[in-house]
This record gives structure tokens, C-alpha cells and sequence, in this order.
């Protein structure tokens, strides 16, 4: 249970669930921003070389969860759609009427519902929120959407505590709906350059196939779009083909079958599962993220990589 007595949003105090690569960023951001430790969990803080990372990064790693609700009364969630269900099980528990919990993974609308019966079935408020940007290099002040009953009254909270939030609606799933739908379009798009490079390095025309759709569309520079492709699909790929699959669910949930979200999503993964996806990681690494990896894939497919 939260923080007794802290209804007030000053008083508040703010704690992460899930440390990962945007739990630590916002983690680090808050840290630098407000002076003090931010409190968190995540299942490897008993990993002694991860604690230690986290802890440079600005956060007081929690032994349990438990530890963390006695900590914070706002409680932050950046596990994955994968456990967010779950993940709510386990907070549920240890949740208080005060207490605010922000559901920030990347799910569908109908997975923040089952979350947030859970939630406030615990007498906690509960609010979706969905990530509308890259989160490393913004951090904490990444754009945020949020729905849920008294998603104003959170916002006002969570503005005060440092993130970038804006209240959209008041029913869990309506942040997460715009994301995911944005999600079907951006990385759908992502998905068919995808293909698109793979079959065009097969036949040795890559540059001429991107040069022809130049001026095609108002997005005038297609190298730059694969190269940019290539770099997210290469590094997040599980990641992003699960918020595609997420999306689907979201679009089947609408009355519409999800043919081109679902078929994207199969194509992110099947090219993480491909031979080329490693080499193409290696190259990132190499060249801290400025390679040609359009060329790259290119040499890969041409060699039978």
C-alpha cells in the first residue's frame, strides 16, 4: 500500500515497474530532474551487475514489489503487453485506495481493461497510458496519452512529478487505441519496406527499386526510411512485432479483420528470426548506429547469409 496520508500531489512519490531500455530512461530523466532516486522494481534487481546499472542510471532498485508500493503511492508500469495482466495481479495486492497505477505498456485496449478491473477492483485508481515517441532520447518528457476515470486529476499529478501527460479521454483503452492504430500504420509501413529490401537485395536492385519510389510519396528520401527501418527492426524487432500484434487485436476488437496489421506482424518477426538479423545488429554496434544497413542486408542476402 502507498504512501498513507500523500492524496495531495506534492506528496506524491513516483515508482517504475519494469527497468527496462524506457523504464530506465524515464527512471534517469526524473532522477536528473528532480535530485533524488527514483525507487524501482524489476524481477532482475537481484542480478547484482543489473542493480548496479540501474542504480547509475538514478533509480533505488526495491526488492519486491511490495517494497515499492510502501515506497510510492503512483506506480508506474513499463513491463511488456506479454505480463501487463499479470503484472496487475501482482501490484493489486499490495495497492490502496490513494494509490494511482499507470499502465504505460505498449497493449491493446482490451488488455488495459482486464488490467484496470483488476486494479480498481483493489480500490486503486488505474490509468492507460500509451508512449507516443521513441522513449530514450526524451526520457521522462517522452509524450504521453492517458484515458481512465479521473485521467485529469492523474495527469495534473503526473505533470507535477515530471512527465509529459495529457488526458484524452475517460475510459482505460482510449490512450492505448490511438497508439495502437498509429502502430498499424507506422510499422505496417515498416513491415512492407522490410519485405520490400529483402526481395530487392535478392535481385540485386535495391537502389534502383528506392530511387523509383522517391517523389512517390510525400516521404522523399526512401534510403533514409530503410535505413531507419532496418536500425529499429534490427535492434526492437520482438518488441515491435508484438505491438503489431497488440494493434491486431485492437483492430479485430473494432469489427475489422486485422489482414495487413497481422501480416506485418508475421513479417518483423520473421526477419528477426532470420540469419541476417545479427550481422545487420553487429554493423550497429560497429559503427554506432550510422551504418548503410541498406547496403549491408544487400551483401548479406547476395552472399546466403
Amino acid at each position: 500500500m502507498g504512501m498513507s496520508g500523500a492524496v495531495g500531489g506534492s506528496a506524491r512519490r513516483l515508482g517504475i515497474i519494469g527497468l527496462g531500455e524506457a523504464g530506465g530512461a524515464i527512471a534517469s530523466g526524473l532522477h536528473e530532474a528532480r535530485g533524488e532516486p527514483i525507487p524501482g522494481f524489476d524481477l532482475r534487481n537481484d542480478d547484482p551487475s543489473f542493480s548496479q546499472r540501474i542504480a547509475d542510471q538514478g533509480v533505488a532498485p526495491c526488492g519486491s514489489i511490495a517494497e515499492l508500493t510502501r515506497q510510492c503511492d503512483v506506480l508506474v508500469c513499463l513491463t511488456s503487453a506479454k505480463v501487463a495482466v499479470d503484472t496487475a495481479v501482482a501490484v493489486a495486492a499490495h495497492l490502496g485506495v490513494s494509490d494511482i497505477y499507470v499502465d504505460l505498456n505498449s497493449a491493446s485496449p482490451g488488455t488495459k481493461a482486464a488490467a484496470a478491473e483488476i486494479v480498481e477492483r483493489a480500490g486503486a485508481r488505474f490509468i492507460d497510458g500509451a508512449v507516443m515517441a521513441a522513449v530514450p532520447p526524451k526520457r521522462h518528457r517522452v509524450p504521453i496519452l492517458l484515458s481512465g476515470a479521473g485521467a485529469g486529476a492523474a495527469a495534473a499529478t503526473l505533470t507535477r512529478l515530471g512527465l509529459n501527460v495529457e488526458a484524452i479521454g475517460d475510459t482505460p483503452g482510449q490512450a492505448s487505441a490511438v497508439k495502437m492504430l498509429r502502430s498499424s500504420v507506422l510499422k505496417g509501413v515498416n513491415a512492407l519496406v522490410l519485405e520490400c529490401l529483402q526481395a530487392a537485395a535478392a535481385y540485386g536492385v535495391t537502389d534502383r527499386v528506392l530511387a523509383s519510389i522517391d517523389n512517390s510519396m510525400p516521404f522523399d528520401d526512401w534510403r533514409a526510411l530503410a535505413n531507419y527501418t532496418l536500425s529499429r527492426e534490427t535492434v526492437h524487432g520482438q518488441r515491435r512485432a508484438e505491438e503489431l500484434r497488440q494493434a491486431a487485436a485492437t483492430i479485430r476488437a473494432a469489427g475489422v479483420e486485422p489482414l495487413v496489421a497481422e501480416a506485418g506482424a508475421r513479417r518483423i518477426q520473421a526477419f528477426m528470426d532470420e540469419p541476417a538479423g545479427k550481422p545487420l545488429a553487429a554493423s550497429m554496434r560497429d559503427s554506432d548506429g550510422g551504418a548503410d544497413l541498406v547496403a549491408r542486408l544487400t551483401d548479406l542476402v547476395l552472399a546466403g547469409d
